[in-house]
């Protein structure tokens, strides 16, 4: 993310006398917001394969203990979500009322999407500003007219 942020300030701070400097910056800044797209869903990949181990492993331990010991059992890491969510928000509430932060905060935002979700942006503010910096007043204004003037389509 770093990169990127010093990445869009160098273009920003370009002057139009190196228009080839910005493309290549646009190029790199592109090419960075891929990888770091493939880092972001690799991580939540390898994420979603441990969260289900820890739940498959949790229940095998939970069942053992049950056999063994005849005893309740208690889930540290596999909760349903809904109880989490009213676990956070009585947290939350019973301590200064911040209903903007608070809001968000029960959100339940993915930290492993997030990454995703600025990666796709950072493309395409990539391209958006590649794009700006191609000349278009370069390409000749081609009138059809013209073209087709004195041509016989019989």
């Amino acid at each position: 993310m770093l990169f990127q942020g010093v990445l869009l300030s160098a273009v920003m701070q370009t002057e139009a006398s190196k228009p080839y400097v910005e493309v290549i910056i646009c190029i790199t800044g592109f090419l960075v917001s891929i990888y770091q797209l493939q880092m972001a869903s690799g991580a939540k990949y390898w994420q979603e394969w441990w969260e289900s181990r820890v739940e498959y492993f949790e229940d095998q331990l939970c069942s053992k203990i049950k056999q063994c010991e005849d005893r309740d059992t208690h889930k540290l890491f596999t909760v349903k979500n809904e109880d989490v969510h009213d676990i956070v928000k009585s947290r939350l509430t019973s301590h200064k009322k911040k209903a903007f932060t608070n809001l968000l905060i029960l959100g339940g935002f993915s930290v492993g999407r997030a990454p995703i979700k600025v990666s796709f942006f950072l493309i395409f503010t990539w391209i958006a500003l590649f794009l700006t910096t191609l000349d278009i007043s370069a390409i000749p204004d081609f009138n059809m007219s013209e073209i087709f003037t004195g041509l016989d389509f019989k």
